[in-house]
């Protein structure tokens, strides 16, 4: 489709059809505003609950809290879903509320770029055109595995995999395995396929706290009374959020008000859990952190402590020296034979200024996120916007994560992004963009309110968490209950953004906006 200056080809264009990519598509079909298209780059919807089929794949929160307000599942399986049901969760979800329609696949986008003469987004997508009135980012916080940068990996003569993309065609029965990494992935398939490998050699750079999963299956009568009583699910979703959100606000970013809280909990997880699962006291010292609870997000598992207590298993914690043709030699010369070697070591977050110098984004004025992130402390509005950047919403910026689940991050950031948009429209606008000192305030409140959170002692000085970003901020977080973020994005000044219009369309959005500018000159001298 040809595009004008004033017309683009699409309303908005949402980037990314996970859960994100389908959470904002539903706000903007609920409100009306049906000229959006989803550009996802794979073949099929789900992000991460797509991508991630390894053994042992679930949720790591209770399912109750891991799914939308408005859409719950009377059928969860079990406390804690497999991967499959919560795949198919969001399949059913997307085809209730009609976004799978909006959605085009295998489409990429490698580049974003603002046309400030004609107040529109120029996409790249697979080496076209395409251009928006409004961009949403909803990429989520992980967005590619990390590359490999162990020395010699590129030589391995055997078969090589990420968590992320797990080949299941590979049969690991009586082969010899090396995993890489010990964190929440790992957790869950170190258990799944040591009962199979020949050998399972796990190599550990930083110890996870571990706690007991409590993961009984949902008894039919349960599932029975919410689907016939759906406020009592309401209810259940409701104390299961709230208590995810204890452990991530309440203990960890409030830190400073009950430091013996989090202390007592590591003190009693070192001396019964992690006693009872690994009597051996050298093994167990070598699996036990040396950082506080908390510092990096904890995982829970019934078996995966206790599986390096297996004759088949060993815990490696010598750093590795390189990947051979035919296996892995540590630092201190030690050569371990391997069949398959599988990569558990994260992602690059979304705040990595290398996925930008992928996938360019350049705002108004020669803005480069790449080059801002690299350069500068990142910054935001309520998570959201960035100046320099109209027209650009992010499902997850910068102090972006909520308290809660990822779907209450979904419900009130759409809701923030569809105020905006609907308000643009409201006053015949065509260009939108946060102001720079709500911005600003923003937030500095958001890094002192972490100031005195538990990433800021010396406690967490060995946790290697990726809460922390280059600059040795904690721009992942957002320090407030997820009822504060959706409190805000319900009533945060919508004069904290500035609202424009092309010369054609000149007057209604000026007019506004110097009525703004004026209403908050009003209220400051008030």
């Amino acid at each position: 489709m040809a595009s004008t200056p004033s017309q683009p080809d699409h309303h908005v264009v949402v980037i990314g059809a996970g859960l994100s990519g389908i959470g904002m598509g539903i706000a903007l079909r609920r409100a009306g505003l049906l000229d959006f298209v989803i550009l996802e780059r794979a073949g099929d919807i789900g992000g991460t609950w797509r991508d991630n089929t390894y053994p042992g794949i679930a949720v790591d929160v209770p399912a109750q809290a891991y799914q939308f307000s408005f859409e719950l599942n009377p059928d969860w399986s079990r406390a804690f879903a497999r991967g499959p049901e919560v795949k198919a969760y969001l399949d059913g979800v997307a085809d209730r509320y009609r976004v799978r329609e909006h959605v085009r696949l295998h489409s990429e986008v490698t580049a974003r770029v603002w046309d400030d003469s004609a107040h529109l987004w120029r996409l790249t997508v697979n080496g076209g055109e395409v251009t928006a009135r409004f961009v949403v980012s909803a990429i989520g916080p992980f967005v590619d595995p990390k590359p490999v940068d162990i020395p010699g990996a590129e030589d391995f003569a055997g078969t090589l995999m990420y968590s992320s993309r797990w080949d299941h065609d590979v049969d690991l029965t009586g082969a010899r395995v090396a995993l890489v990494g010990t964190g929440a992935s790992a957790v869950q398939i170190v258990p799944e396929i040591a009962r199979r490998v020949a050998r399972l050699d796990v190599y550990q750079r930083t110890p996870i706290w571990v706690g007991p999963k409590l993961d009984p299956t949902t008894p039919p009568v349960l599932a029975g009374l919410y689907r016939r009583f759906p406020a009592s699910q309401r209810v259940v979703r409701k104390v299961a959020t709230r208590a995810v959100e204890l452990m991530l606000i309440d203990l960890v970013v409030n830190h400073h008000r009950v430091p013996f809280l989090t202390r007592g909990a590591a003190a009693a997880m070192r001396s019964i859990w992690y006693r009872a699962q690994v009597p051996d006291p050298e093994l167990r010292a070598r699996l036990t952190p040396d950082y506080g609870l908390g510092c990096k997000r904890p995982s829970v598992s019934n078996s995966y402590l206790r599986t390096f207590t297996r004759d088949n298993v060993e815990l490696v914690t010598d750093p590795i020296e390189s990947i051979t043709p035919s296996g892995v030699r540590t630092a201190d010369g030690h050569h371990r034979d391997v069949d398959v070697l599988i990569l558990a070591t994260g992602f690059r977050l979304a705040s990595d200024p290398a996925n930008f110098r992928r996938t360019p984004v350049r705002g108004r004025d020669g803005f480069d996120l790449a080059t801002s992130y690299a350069g500068q402390r990142l910054t935001s509005y309520e998570g959201i916007s960035i100046p320099e950047l109209p027209n650009h919403f992010m499902m997850f910026g910068p102090y972006g994560w909520v308290g809660g689940t990822w779907h209450q991050l979904v419900e009130s950031t759409s809701a923030h992004i569809v105020r905006v948009i609907t308000e643009t429209g409201r006053r015949g606008a065509t260009a939108v963009e946060v102001r720079p000192e709500p911005t600003r305030r923003w937030t500095e409140r958001m890094r002192t309110r972490l100031a005195g959170s538990l990433f800021n002692t010396n406690s967490c000085a060995t946790a290697n968490s990726y809460y922390f970003d280059h600059h040795g901020d904690l721009p992942y977080l957002r320090p407030t209950s997820s009822a504060a973020a959706f409190r805000a994005a319900r009533d945060f000044p919508i004069d904290d953004y500035r609202y424009t219009s092309l010369p054609e369309a000149a007057g209604t959005a000026d007019t506004a906006d110097t009525a703004d500018e004026l209403a908050m000159v009003t209220r400051r001298i008030r």
